[in-house]
């Protein structure tokens, strides 16, 4: 069984800004792909798993700061990493906003379908 068909949800390419906040730095990542309950990003350097890290997403409607855990770390041969992340306490308007998003990324899928 290859990873697409463990996902829960379907995945939508996505590009927005966003950025890794820790204490005393902030570092930009590359979003691949997203869904209603996580992401895929690039970054510069790996993740270690079940970190708490906090991503700061510049959505078309409002900049949302999400809580997430890595839960799969994928290393390249030339050091870039890429992790999936699955999101921690989403909710509330951050949640509403996210969900917009997500929806107006799969509606053009869905029409075509």
């Amino acid at each position: 069984m290859d990873s697409s068909e463990r996902r829960r949800d379907i995945r939508a390419h996505a590009s927005p800004t966003a950025h890794i906040l820790r204490i005393g730095s902030v570092e930009r990542v590359e979003i691949v792909n997203a869904s209603y309950r996580g992401l895929f990003i690039r970054t510069p350097t790996p993740t270690p798993l079940n970190q708490l890290l906090r991503i700061r997403i510049l959505l078309p409607t409002k900049t949302v700061d999400i809580n997430c855990v890595p839960v799969r770390v994928i290393v390249e041969g030339n050091g870039r990493a890429g992790i999936g992340v699955r999101f921690f306490a989403l909710d509330g308007e951050d949640k509403r906003h996210w969900e917009s998003y997500i929806k107006s990324l799969l509606a053009p899928r869905r029409m075509v379908a």
